[in-house]
């Protein structure tokens, strides 16, 4: 794909939550991205800040916050003159209200995007029940439910005993997602949640988990958003602002 008139924005990717959803994120965007030639693709600064603490752990069990930690990663980037953030892993997005106090630049949520995408797109005009996949953390900590529930949506979960077995065990268990190794039994049990969820009458299943795009592949049974692919793909367009395609976007 060619494009003319390209002014890019600089980005950067907090990363190392867990690693392989951050290399995951920083080569979707590689693909996605408008360029034929080097010096087209963006400039992207990725720290895999593997200091981070568990996000789960500090929201349901009020353990060490994640929060100075993306705050030293925001800190890098303003130091870099990155004027785009985003955040390779879907809990944080809890603390995206904080950091945006300290960065000189824009934040881009995921869970803003997933808002606009269910109240835009055709494809989920009439669907209410939203099933969401998601740790524990991200669960508890509601931001989902907040934003969707005022606009008449109803967030369906997994109850949960459903959610240890289903999501917690195959992302923390030895051999798990987060070391890399994507067995058939792990993805088998992770890919449990999307049924689960449409017997609970989830209309559209949202996989608002980093580590989603890494097990959940092909169609499914219900409308489905995967909202690190969605991350990505709004990253580049906004990115890339002012870049005027005049050959078919890559998918």
């Amino acid at each position: 794909m060619q494009v003319n008139n390209v002014s890019k924005k600089k980005l950067g990717i907090i990363g190392g939550m867990g690693s392989h959803a951050g290399v995951w994120l920083f080569n979707r965007i590689t693909e996605l991205s408008y360029a034929q030639k080097d010096q087209e693709y963006l400039d992207i600064l990725v720290h895999n800040n593997s200091a981070i603490p568990d996000r789960t752990r500090a929201i349901v069990y009020k353990e060490s916050s994640p929060l100075p930690e993306l705050e030293r990663s925001i800190s890098i980037f303003n130091n870099s003159a990155v004027e785009v953030a985003v955040l390779a892993c879907m809990t944080a997005h809890y603390y995206c209200e904080q950091l945006e106090q300290h960065f000189q630049g824009k934040i881009l949520s995921a869970v803003n995007l997933v808002q606009e995408e269910l109240t835009t797109n055709p494809l989920y005009t009439g669907k209410k029940k939203i099933g969401i996949i998601g740790s524990t953390g991200l669960l508890r900590s509601g931001i989902y439910q907040q934003r969707l529930e005022p606009l008449g949506y109803e967030v369906v979960t997994l109850n949960e005993t459903e959610q240890e077995e289903f999501f917690m065990r195959p992302i923390y268990m030895d051999g798990g997602i987060k070391s890399g190794c994507l067995t058939d039994e792990v993805k088998q049990m992770f890919c449990c949640q999307v049924p689960i969820l449409v017997s609970k009458g989830a209309e559209v299943v949202i996989g608002a988990c980093s580590e989603v795009p890494l097990v959940m592949k092909g169609s499914m049974v219900v409308p489905f958003i995967d909202a690190f692919e969605l991350l990505a793909r709004k990253t580049v367009e906004y990115c890339y602002y002012g870049a005027r395609t005049i050959s078919k976007i890559k998918n």
